[in-house]
């Protein structure tokens, strides 16, 4: 089965649209901060980079001298559907994708990529004009799958966990730039047949949030 992987050449690219985003959030003078309620919806993009790893459980066939592993910085994304009440709160489903191939001084020649769906709940700190900060908490399920060259794959579903922080500028009230940070870890999935896995990672995200208002 093929995914995408992480791809370096790519990085470039990405980090010109996040320079750029910070530039704007930095440079644009947007309307103030609305506390309208309704619904909403955000689409990201990330650089994740992700803790060593410690495999346990290894099988005998997969042939490694140092069971603590690093992953290669990987692109992501993250999509989510949310509603804002009036209160400062909101809450959201997510969908996320992060994954990298494993670190090429390992004794490992793959990857591993996670799917995530989270519900999110996220605190707006209303306190500025131009913009607004904020945190939030999620808890969901992710779906993890390990692909080994001359192995094949393997896949296992955990509980998931993250925390977001980051600024909220709004353009108009319809649309808002997101710029963030959030830390992503999981339960330890176990690759049948391969080995149990550690699981987490730092993300820095940019992206664009619409609001559905009248």
């Amino acid at each position: 089965m093929n995914h995408p992987k992480s791809k370096l050449g790519l990085k470039p690219t990405f980090c010109k649209i996040l320079v750029f985003a910070i530039a704007s959030l930095l440079l644009a003078v947007p309307a103030h901060a609305s506390n309208e309620a309704g619904p909403y919806f955000t689409l990201t993009g990330s650089i994740d980079t992700f803790e060593d790893t410690t495999l346990t459980n290894v099988d005998p066939s997969i042939s490694v001298t140092d069971t603590k592993i690093g992953q290669e910085t990987g692109l992501g994304f993250n999509h989510s559907i949310g509603y804002q009440f009036k209160n400062s709160f909101s809450t959201e489903l997510e969908f996320s994708y992060k994954g990298g191939q494993f670190d090429s001084n390992s004794d490992l020649d793959g990857d591993m990529t996670t799917k995530s769906f989270l519900v999110n709940g996220m605190y707006s700190f209303n306190i500025r004009e131009f913009y607004t900060p904020y945190v939030g908490y999620g808890i969901g399920f992710a779906f993890h799958e390990a692909t080994i060259k001359n192995k094949g794959d393997d896949g296992n579903t955990t509980l998931a966990y993250q925390l977001k922080v980051g600024v909220d500028m709004e353009f108009s009230r319809k649309l808002s730039l997101l710029l963030g940070y959030r830390y992503f870890t999981t339960n330890n999935p176990d690759f049948n047949g391969y080995f149990t896995a550690e699981s987490s990672s730092h993300g820095i995200e940019a992206g664009v949030k619409f609001h559905f208002l009248n």
